[in-house]
């Protein structure tokens, strides 16, 4: 048994030290780089297939590529964020009082900054601000989506997703809508981006 044991981590050590290491994908290059401004390390080639992708058809485009850039997050990710919370309505208001595009709470709009929660360009840049807040604090999409949702101490303490269906779902949705717009679709609704996981 402890020739065994001796084998396997021998075998183990061997391969941790003696493989090369697990390269990181580069989601820069295949149009899902979550933060921008920074310098890439090298430029990506232009490919036919991209450079046949139509500009933008998303509503509020402008602000929200304002907002996006500015608070240093891919546009498509907050046009995501934005299609999940309220469907780019920008008087929308939930049952738990959140209101506008990115359906700030009023303590979090306050914290931000954001005075009137329905003026767009503001609701935009608030809710911009706090997802980057949420992804330099967790440095993980899916833990900072659902502390967009669910609330940062939550997710803080739990250290994952919390078992909460409403939140599993938001961020599922919004991962979603995400890699349908990175491959170029238009999407105004949760169902517009069904099915660009699969």
């Amino acid at each position: 048994m402890a020739m065994v044991r001796s084998w396997c981590f021998g075998g183990l050590l061997a391969m941790l030290v003696g493989a090369p290491a697990l390269a990181e994908p580069d989601w820069g290059r295949a149009g899902g780089a979550i933060f921008v401004g920074a310098a890439p390390a090298a430029p990506a080639p232009e490919t036919a297939e991209a450079s046949q992708l139509p500009p933008s058809r998303q509503p509020y485009d402008a602000a929200v590529s304002e907002a996006a850039v500015r608070h240093r997050i891919d546009p498509k990710l907050l046009h995501a964020l934005v299609t999940v919370e309220s469907a780019y309505r920008p008087q929308a208001v939930s049952t738990a009082g959140a209101g506008g595009l990115t359906q700030l709470m009023p303590g979090t709009a306050t914290a931000l900054g954001v005075s009137d929660r329905f003026d767009v360009d503001a609701n935009l840049s608030g809710g911009a601000d706090y997802l980057a807040r949420q992804l330099l604090r967790f440095g993980d999409l899916r833990l900072a989506l659902a502390a967009y949702n669910a609330g940062p101490e939550r997710v803080a303490r739990l250290g994952r997703i919390p078992k909460i269906s409403e939140t599993q779902a938001y961020v599922a949705h919004v991962v979603e809508c995400y890699l349908a717009l990175s491959a170029g679709r238009t999407v105004r609704s949760v169902g517009d981006c069904r099915g660009s996981a699969r």
